[in-house]
Order: structure tokens, then C-alpha cells, then sequence
């Protein structure tokens, strides 16, 4: 983290002062795939993620740096989290809704993947269609697969979102600490409040929300964000196993 914020502006009294306003968040990066990969304890999977994020107050501004799952630089996503589409739903909900500038990688979205094995031309493989040869055209929706149509519209969705409203890019974060494999951060500002709740474990629960009274207090119903539903009791929200919710809530 420390030597993460020594290139960007930062609050730390460091002789060399970089005036760079942010940069690629590897810190984060590196978190979200520990969240996604490792079981959950005091010190390991979504607690990697929680960690990385309470660490912002070294940056003198934490929304300029550009968070991602995977770059040309990387193995691919999906590849890294073991072709597991809960999981991807999961990282994406991260980068569409936390703190930060969100860098999608091209076929992230149809769900590409690969390691860079032998070399890095395995992830910068050309995206399939309108290219000469091609026996797929992933540009068109008819060219995609059912799981391909359901990752780009999650995709879609949560992009949209995060474009339309403020509150996204340029609201504040708050953040509990996790409990037994449950993530809880809101998005706020003055006009709006966006519960963002993930299960990292492998059974359905239901979330007491009192614990986070001082972001929910006079809110009394709630819209799902990925599923337009209206939610009209908040004291217990259900998460199923290995889930992501986002909730724009109300009064």
C-alpha cells in the first residue's frame, strides 16, 4: 500500500512527492483476487479486500486510482477465479460499485479467458468477430452463449448504473468489517444511499442489518439494483451462497 501511494499524491511525508492524481490500483487488484480465492479467517479472503480499503487514507485521494480485475499484463479474470461464474459476478459487482475509476479489460464482459502461458499473447488473444476467419461473432448477441448473454447484460447493468448516478463515482464509502465470509460497504451522498452486501460463503444466510443503523437509519424500503425488485422489509435482507447485492435504498 505504502509503496503503492509513494507514486501517486499522498499523505504521506515521503522527500520524493509525486504529483500524479492516481494510477493503476494493484493493491486493490491483488485483494480482490485473494477475496475471491481464499477461504474466509481473520486474515484471508474477503477480509484481503476489506484490508486493502482501509488502507485509503495514505492517498490524498483514493477515487482517482483505476481499479481492475485483469489487464493485458495479467492472467484473465475468469481463468484466475477457477471459471467460476458466481465468483465473476462477484469481482464485477466490486469494480462496478466501489471507490475508484473501473478499467474493464476488452471480452472481460463475455467472459474471455486464458493464462499467460506460454506468453502474454493468450490473454491479448483478438476479441471474436469482425476479423477475417472468424467462426464466432461475440460483437452480435446471436454470435454469444446463454452464459455469455447473461454475463454481458450483469455487465451491462451494473455499468449502466454506475454511469447514471453520482453517487457511484462520486460519493463517499463506508465499509464493516466482515463477519463470517459477509461484506458490507455503502455508497452515500446527500440525494442517495447504495447498500452493496456480499456472501463469500457457501451457504445462504440472513443479513441482520442492524449492525449498520448509522448508514440505514430512516430508510425503509429498498430497489434491486440487478433486478429492478423492491424490498419493503430491511431489518433481514436474504443473501444466498456466493451472491453480490447491490440495494438503492429508500424512505
Amino acid at each position: 500500500m505504502v509503496d503503492q501511494a509513494y507514486y501517486t499524491r499522498n499523505k504521506i511525508d515521503f522527500p520524493f512527492k509525486s504529483n500524479q492524481p492516481g494510477g493503476l490500483d494493484f493493491v486493490l487488484y491483488a485483494s480482490m483476487m485473494d477475496a475471491l480465492k481464499q477461504k474466509f479467517s481473520w486474515d484471508d479472503g474477503v477480509n484481503r479486500f476489506y484490508q486493502a480499503l482501509a488502507q485509503d487514507a495514505v492517498y490524498q485521494d483514493p477515487s482517482k486510482l483505476v481499479t481492475f480485475l485483469d489487464n493485458h499484463d495479467t492472467d484473465r479474470y475468469l481463468s484466475v477465479i477457477g471459471d467460476d461464474f458466481e465468483k465473476y459476478k462477484i469481482g464485477l459487482t466490486w469494480l462496478l460499485t466501489t471507490r475508484g475509476i473501473p478499467s474493464m479489460y476488452y471480452g472481460t464482459e463475455i467472459l474471455m479467458k486464458n493464462f499467460k502461458d506460454p506468453s502474454d499473447a493468450e490473454v491479448r488473444r483478438d476479441f471474436p468477430g469482425g476479423f477475417p476467419g472468424d467462426k464466432e461473432n461475440k460483437f452480435e448477441t446471436s454470435g454469444r452463449s446463454d452464459r455469455e448473454k447473461e454475463a454481458f447484460l450483469f455487465v451491462r447493468k451494473l455499468a449502466t448504473y454506475r454511469r447514471d448516478n453520482a453517487v457511484m463515482h462520486t460519493g463517499k464509502l463506508m465499509q464493516y468489517l466482515p463477519q463470517e465470509g459477509i461484506y458490507v460497504y455503502f455508497r452515500y451522498d446527500a440525494n442517495k444511499t447504495v447498500l452493496v452486501a456480499t456472501n463469500t460463503s457457501d451457504k445462504e444466510i440472513s443479513l441482520d442489518t442492524a449492525r449498520f443503523a448509522e448508514r440505514m437509519k430512516g430508510f425503509t424500503s429498498a430497489r434491486n439494483v440487478l433486478t429492478d425488485a423492491t424490498l419493503t422489509d430491511l431489518k433481514l435482507v436474504k443473501l444466498p451462497a456466493k451472491t453480490a447485492l447491490v440495494l438503492e435504498l429508500g424512505k
